[in-house]
């Protein structure tokens, strides 16, 4: 899925870069439909970082937290190789799970600061009231942030589709871990309104 995603927006991305190469064609106008590439490939973005689901990021993350605290507060003793393998994976995923969801945060507010951009450049190009040097140099730049923000976003992507299967596999063995310390009980919160 991510794959797929992620060659559409290049495909949308290296439209874009055509159409500014095309010669015989006015520079506003393949300016403009470089632009209007460059908002279709970020709006992509954006719209596969939304289908994420949300519920289940929360639910991760707050079952994270909980059974966190436990094992901090509770977990005192040696564990054996399978438990500290199980405990590595719930940290590391649950670490990353918490990270995608500010930088998830982040995405999109980078995202709308880009499209704000682009639209005032879409403005000056239809007005022409910008330079043909100007015009390319802010396009060049804007493609720059594009690019990045797109990349960033995938990687984002990966890490939260990896992070959760990882986070759902280590689950089976910390609530073993939970149990054995807690007569055999998860914490009650938990227990009672989550289920992944």
């Amino acid at each position: 899925m991510i794959a797929t995603a992620k060659n559409i927006i290049l495909l949308l991305f290296f439209a874009g870069l055509f159409f500014q190469s095309c010669n015989g064609h006015d520079v506003y106008e393949t300016k403009s439909r470089s632009l209007d590439s460059l908002s279709g490939a970020m709006n992509f973005l954006v719209n596969e970082v939304d289908k994420t689901d949300t519920v289940i990021l929360e639910k991760a993350i707050s079952r994270f937290g909980q059974y966190k605290q436990f094992i901090q507060q509770n977990v005192k003793d040696t564990v054996t190789k399978t438990e500290a393998d199980f405990l590595q994976q719930f940290y590391t995923s649950g670490n990353n799970l918490e990270s995608f969801s500010l930088n998830r945060s982040s995405i999109k507010a980078r995202t709308s600061l880009i499209n704000s951009q682009l639209e005032k450049l879409k403005l000056d190009v239809k007005n022409k009231s910008v330079s043909e040097e100007k015009l390319i140099e802010y396009t060049n730049q804007e493609k720059k942030e594009v690019d990045h923000l797109i990349n960033t976003g995938h990687d984002q992507l990966q890490i939260f589709y990896t992070s959760l299967q990882e986070f759902k596999t280590a689950l089976k063995g910390i609530e073993d871990l939970i149990k054995v310390r807690n007569n055999g009980q998860l914490p009650t919160v938990i227990k009672d309104t989550l289920s992944l």
